[in-house]
């Protein structure tokens, strides 16, 4: 029960099916998810971990960033940096230096933006799931031991969400995004992939956002990690 992945998987993508067939069988599946979502939620904040996050530009990693993290008694993540922060930039002056700050400028809009669209996918909204069944826009592709869940135009016209199940594991082992800010052109893409504990509990162990437009990649790892002192 506390493998969140198959179980928020199936509340996920069946969830609203259950609501729309209101079989009691699959409402009380769909309660049990929501019960095994909240325990690994609630299981995560025993422990602390590292994460490391990195930015490329053209396949270039240009800052580096490892931090400590646990959560707080609000919640929240708490954050506490190990590596060293990058010396500031020089300042260039005249055109080039404007040319320089105005990049840098738009190359952080355009990757906050992108965070903030990733997040509206990711964790999946009930509720927009159950559009895109009642649509008839998921697919299902097995594979060996997976099965990938594909929900087409889950926001946008032409984007898609794709959950990964480990079929033997019964838990959620990825989910994907392909989807564009501003046009259809600018393309945005995520993928998370998730591992479990000694204990069963799962976390996000790597998640890779791409704006292949832009040449620009940001690779967040969550690794070590150690269950807190009671």
């Amino acid at each position: 029960m506390k493998r969140i992945g198959f179980l928020f998987a199936f509340l996920m993508a069946f969830g609203g099916l259950a609501l729309a067939t209101q079989s009691p069988d699959l409402q009380q599946k769909a309660a049990a998810a929501k019960e095994a979502a909240a325990r690994n939620q609630q299981a995560l904040r025993s422990y602390s971990w590292i994460t490391k996050t990195e930015l490329s530009l053209k396949g270039e990693v240009k800052n580096t960033k490892i931090e400590s993290c646990r959560y707080g008694p609000d919640g929240k993540v708490q954050k506490t940096e190990l590596s060293e922060p990058p010396p500031p930039p020089q300042q260039q002056r005249g055109l080039k230096g404007k040319i320089v700050a105005k990049k840098t400028g738009e190359m952080k809009e355009e990757l906050e933006a992108s965070a903030a669209l990733v997040h509206s996918y990711v964790p999946p909204a009930p509720e927009k799931l159950q559009a895109v069944i009642a649509a008839g826009k998921v697919t299902i592709s097995p594979g060996a031991g997976a099965a990938a869940i594909r929900f087409a135009d889950y926001q946008k016209a032409g984007d898609s969400l794709t959950l990964t199940l480990d079929s033997q594991e019964k838990a959620l082992r990825q989910i994907a995004v392909d989807t564009w800010l501003d046009e259809p052109d600018n393309k945005v893409t995520l993928a998370v992939s998730f591992q479990s504990l000694p204990d069963g509990t799962d976390y996000a162990a790597a998640t890779v956002l791409k704006i292949p437009e832009s040449n620009l990649e940001v690779r967040i790892e969550n690794s070590n990690y150690q269950k807190l002192a009671p």
